[in-house]
């Protein structure tokens, strides 16, 4: 199974980021879209159906919390996972509240975000919910 993916972060250096330290092929993850907010990413997401989105908590238009509650409401089985500048425990509560996935904080570390993937994938193909 190809695992899909979003990034939706309004810093393009932060999505390439990301991008760059996906084991993509590798771990037979695909990048299906970015957005810059998300207001844009609810539009793709009817588009692109992704597996797994990688939101910022602070954009402009449409936050990231925000986001993740208008999303779950008609998709809530992708997994949401923040990836934020801020170490705040009140943006990690809100996080959990919406029922984020997990909380990576940037600069994004490469081994981090592949088991997240990795773990996501095992959760979607076996059904069991697998934990930190």
């Amino acid at each position: 199974m190809i695992l899909k993916v979003v990034i939706v972060d309004s810093n393009y250096n932060a999505r390439r980021d990301i991008d760059n330290k996906v084991r993509w092929v590798q771990n037979d993850f695909e990048l299906a879209g970015e957005a810059n907010n998300g207001e844009e990413a609810l539009s793709l997401l009817s588009h692109v159906s992704p597996h797994v989105i990688f939101t910022e908590i602070r954009m402009p238009r449409m936050d990231g919390i925000s986001f993740i509650e208008a999303a779950k409401k008609r998709w809530p089985n992708i997994k949401y996972v923040i990836v934020s500048n801020y170490d705040n425990f009140e943006y990690l509560r809100q996080a959990m509240k919406v029922g984020a996935y997990d909380y990576i904080l940037k600069p994004v570390r490469a081994d981090e975000i592949n088991q997240v993937l990795i773990r996501a994938k095992l959760e979607i193909e076996t059904g069991v919910r697998k934990f930190f």
